[in-house]
């Protein structure tokens, strides 16, 4: 104990002495405080992180990366594919987000109700990706009230074709599908496939395909839903829930500020303990409703009505709706696809020529079309005061082009013409400043005997800047005349065609329908209909006799021969 002491006070008579040289200005003694100071601090960074990445606390039952255990966890389907749970997947803090301040968003926010039944189900149209496709898939709403696909984003809404009808023989879109469903209100689910997006884009969006719908159908209630919470054993998936937090909440400031409704289903969907989705409400792969999770937001959808008064006009004949084919938005090559086959579409192109810094162009912009039938739709988004000017190598653009009412949204939907080349470029030439209010009288060009590769092949369209915009006007209703375009096959012997007119006051117009309007039959007997293109064989036509050589009868007049000489003697 003694020596110990001893000890101890040796060391405080050296340090003593150590900092009296210190203070003395002893260059070697001040450079060991120095290294040891830094020693300290570097140490104490080093504990400190440490502890960060490997906590020594108790973990939640949350984070563990559990697999959810729902009833229908363990069902497969080409929905989903399922992730590998891992332990520690989840390190970071619960993505917990404060609840929406329903005082801030009164009106907005639709409160609970008493339960509206199946028959607000049944007059509802949900519109979403995967997780409304689920709600047909599992029985809770029919494929009537269900316009949906799988892998589907926002940007979809205006620039896809992808549903689908009977008596319909190309794919429409969404904004188009709704207007011929025709429904009372419309629930809109999308967002989990655009959480990479920054946020001010993805309502820019949402507003974009909002407008586009009312635009074809303005008689129905708009309801936002929000974008249904992830499982927690994702990779990441703390901060893909707080990225959808932030989105749900953008979302809801969308729907005040534009005066619809917002349903808040986070919460029925959402664990307030751990800010993920309930437990067994998700897939494995932490991204898709269970039959579980899909029946909570139905009970949602019933107990927090919005009984808007009906104010649609007289209902026209509803067409039956199919499901969209789930590869459509992740199309799988097909082995059997031949060289000759891939001959016969032609590869169409869009594109900005000039100004892309005041436009986005949204869509499929290269697309292989058989000659006759529909591209996907297009859409240029222009910046304020912008305005563009279309052009293509061949064909018409005319027709096909819709413009919203102030001119910054613009869809197209081109026709390939018939045509022996292998592609066709659309453009679109953008400048800024306010349109003209002088629309130009001269048309697009469509002269086929541009070149078929690029926009600047032919002098006559080598700038396209020069190209006047399509003309557009918004008819008076009283004097509409409808132009008969996108003609689908009935069925039954005739067609009817949707009006293209670009402002037509009536989205559901459609016209009587009409006999079929048969092309030249073919050497084969087929003949095709010019307007829905359907190829079907001719009942007029009869093969032709087979073409057999007569032999000649000797010495027959008909012939024109003589008798063959006698043989000799």
């Amino acid at each position: 104990m003694r020596q110990f002491q001893r000890s101890i006070r040796r060391m405080g008579k050296a340090i003593g002495r150590f900092f009296g040289r210190v203070r003395k200005g002893s260059l070697m003694d001040i450079a060991i405080l120095v290294c040891v100071a830094a020693l300290v601090i570097v140490g104490i960074a080093i504990a400190a992180l440490s502890n960060r990445i490997f906590p020594t606390g108790p973990k939640s039952s949350s984070s563990q990366g559990t697999p959810l255990d729902g009833p229908d966890s363990s069902s497969s389907s080409s929905i989903s594919s399922a992730l590998p749970a891992s332990s520690d997947t989840n390190s970071e803090p619960p993505p917990q987000a404060p609840p929406l301040d329903k005082d801030e968003y009164d009106g907005t926010i639709l409160p609970e109700t008493p339960d509206g039944g199946q028959e607000y189900v049944d007059d509802t149209l949900f519109l979403g990706d995967s997780n409304t496709y689920r709600l047909a898939t599992y029985g809770l709403t029919s494929w009537q009230n269900n316009l949906s696909a799988v892998s589907m984003g926002i940007q979809h809404v205006t620039s896809k074709a992808c549903m689908y009808f009977d008596g319909v023989s190309n794919a429409v879109l969404t904004t188009k599908a709704v207007a011929m469903m025709q429904p009372l209100r419309i629930l809109i689910t999308y967002g989990t496939n655009n959480t990479q997006w920054k946020v001010n884009t993805f309502i820019e969006q949402y507003r974009i395909a909002v407008d586009a719908i009312i635009k074809e159908w303005p008689y129905a209630d708009i309801i936002i839903n929000a974008i249904p919470p992830l499982g927690s054993n994702r990779s990441n998936a703390a901060q893909e829930q707080r990225t959808t937090n932030e989105f749900n909440k953008a979302l809801a400031d969308f729907a005040k500020e534009e005066g619809y409704q917002f349903l808040n289903s986070t919460e029925a969907l959402q664990d307030p303990a751990t800010g993920y989705a309930r437990q067994g409400y998700m897939e494995k792969d932490g991204l898709h409703l269970t039959e579980s999770g899909a029946k909570a937001l139905i009970d949602y959808v019933r107990t927090h009505t919005h009984d808007a008064p009906d104010i649609r006009p007289a209902l026209k004949n509803i067409p039956t709706h199919r499901p969209t084919p789930e590869e459509t938005f992740n199309p799988q090559p097909d082995p059997a696809s031949s060289s000759e086959e891939e001959a016969e579409t032609v590869e169409v192109r869009f594109s900005i020529t000039q100004g892309k810094e005041y436009g986005v162009l949204s869509g499929t912009l290269t697309q292989k079309i058989v000659p006759g039938q529909y591209c996907s739709s297009v859409t240029l988004t222009l910046n304020e005061g912008c305005t563009a000017q279309w052009g293509c190598t061949e064909g018409s653009i005319e027709r096909g082009l819709s413009v919203s009412e102030d001119k910054r949204v613009q869809t197209i939907t081109f026709t390939v013409p018939p045509t022996d080349s292998t592609s066709i470029d659309i453009w679109a030439s953008i400048t800024p400043g306010a349109p003209s209010s002088e629309p130009s009288s001269d048309p697009v060009s469509s002269d086929p005997a541009v070149s078929d590769t690029t926009p600047s092949s032919d002098p006559t369209v080598s700038d396209p800047s020069q190209l006047p915009p399509p003309t557009v006007d918004v008819p008076d209703p009283g004097t509409h005349v409808h132009v008969w375009g996108n003609w689908y096959n009935l069925g039954d012997g005739t067609h009817q065609g949707v009006c293209v007119e670009p402002g037509c006051p009536d989205p559901t117009a459609v016209s009587a329908p009409q006999p079929h309007e048969w092309g030249e039959t073919q050497a084969d007997g087929t003949h095709t209909c010019i307007r829905c293109f359907l190829t079907e064989l001719d009942p007029t036509w009869a093969p032709p006799a087979p073409d057999q050589p007569v032999e000649p009868v000797p010495g027959d007049p008909a012939a024109g021969t003589a008798p063959d000489p006698a043989p000799a003697a």
